[in-house]
């Protein structure tokens, strides 16, 4: 088992996007791409327009008719930003849905078509459940404590109502995290329907959130995997040809090497050169090398469609952590100055988030650079010298493609790596210093 294929790597990623009504998400090997089948069309229509987009849109409009609290404007700020850019990531899901299971079949089925090494595609799936499950994490303990903080300022509500007389001005009912609500809902009545739907829908846009950046991170890490592997194909292509050469060599032939004085630590490619035809080794080594080429194109393909598919996605992620990481910085610097324990809880909770988000995006697509760069290196290191002069096109042309980087950009305008990441922390950085220094004044 250990050894044996692994299959679905993005299990849990797609049954959680069916669930929150991003498509039909079918596995590689089932060989559909039907996106939105029967009634699904209509629970995905409910799911995005009523629980996602109608919750975004409540929640965008408080801040300017809203009495909003001023203690949690940032982190209700932060929030908005968040989630309005993720309706843009949301809509490149549901319309490049095709296109992004095309690549994830590449990815799972056509390359073992080709030298794959297991033990490093279950490392990688490995990988992946971490960065989900610590995304996932800090997302839950953000919107947890969110939560708990507005039920225990509403248990505080109640207990204060029932000190006063009816006939007093009451104080203002506030729900957990603030949005527009165009009619009263301080009565039970009312405000317990708000505040269930409220919940939903912030568990269910934070959701949309985390799934569809640690997909996207899970992708490009398997990517740069596939380049790690193809450069380990590379290396290794001519020991492996008489390796395997060797092993088709007759018990009589090998029995016969002792006559001819051959040491036991005689290598592999004295033993072919001695039992094998040189055509026959030299169709073999043509067909190792072909195949590491057909790799490398389908992996330059994949990798190419993916950057094209999601590159404006890249660009709303970058606007949205910008904005968002400076926005919670200021209000985690307010939480800490006012000695708010839980509120600077969820603050910080949040803040983690947020570079966690910014920092999966960045990181694979740096690691996904810098693995298919290397390839130049393998070629260098694969013994060409060994091969037939007539063979050696195929490794140029590898050399000459891999010294043009393999980049994940943001429409363009930025690349997604490491440089991005620490660019983006100065500059939020940067805006959160601006901000406080005005407050003070």
């Amino acid at each position: 088992m250990a050894n044996s294929r692994p299959r679905q790597y993005f299990r849990y990623h797609y049954r959680i996007l069916r669930f929150l009504g991003l498509g039909w998400w079918h596995q590689p090997e089932e060989g559909k791409t039907s996106n939105f089948p029967g009634w699904y069309l209509y629970y995905s229509i409910f799911t995005q327009v009523v629980i996602v987009a109608g919750f975004v849109t409540m929640e965008t409009i408080d801040p300017f008719v809203g009495e909003i609290d001023k203690d949690q404007f940032m982190f209700c700020l932060a929030f908005i930003i968040t989630d309005n850019f993720t309706l843009l990531k949301m809509s490149i899901f549901i319309f490049k849905n095709v296109d992004i299971q095309y690549i994830v079949h590449t990815i799972e089925i056509e390359l073992y078509d080709y030298y794959q090494n297991i033990p490093k595609i279950r490392e990688t799936i490995k990988k992946t459940k971490i960065i989900t499950g610590a995304f996932l994490f800090f997302g839950w303990l953000t919107i947890g404590n969110g939560h708990v903080y507005g039920t225990i300022q509403d248990i505080k509500w109640k207990s204060l109502v029932a000190t006063i007389n009816d006939t007093s001005l009451h104080p203002v009912r506030a729900l957990p995290q603030s949005i527009y609500i165009p009619w009263d809902y301080q009565k039970d009545s009312r405000y317990i329907p708000i505040f269930v739907f409220e919940t939903i829908g912030l568990l269910w846009t934070g959701h949309v959130v985390m799934i569809i950046d640690t997909f996207i991170a899970s992708v490009t890490l398997h990517m740069s995997s596939q380049f790690e592997i193809l450069n380990e194909a590379i290396r290794t292509a001519y020991d492996r040809t008489m390796s395997s050469l060797c092993e088709s060599v007759r018990p009589e032939a090998i029995q016969e090497r002792e006559s001819l004085l051959l040491s036991a630590e005689e290598t592999n490619e004295k033993i072919v050169q001695c039992f094998v035809p040189k055509e026959e080794m030299e169709a073999a080594l043509a067909t190792t090398f072909r195949n590491c080429f057909r790799q490398h194109q389908l992996l330059i393909d994949c990798a190419e469609k993916f950057s094209r598919t999601y590159s404006y996605g890249f660009m709303t992620q970058l606007l949205a952590s910008s904005a968002a990481i400076c926005v919670v910085l200021v209000q985690v610097a307010q939480d800490a100055s006012s000695f708010k324990s839980i509120q600077l809880i969820t603050s910080a909770a949040f803040l983690v988030a947020m570079i966690i988000q910014l920092g999966i995006q960045c990181f694979t697509g740096n690691e996904l650079t810098l693995q298919a760069g290397r390839i130049s290196e393998a070629v260098m290191e694969c013994k060409w010298e060994c091969i037939p002069t007539s063979q050696r096109r195929p490794l140029l042309m590898m050399i000459m493609r891999a010294q043009r980087p393999l980049k994940l950009t943001a429409a363009g305008f930025k690349d997604i790596d490491n440089v991005c990441f620490l660019s983006i922390m100065k500059a939020a950085y940067s805006y959160y210093a601006v901000l406080t220094q005005k407050q003070e004044k």
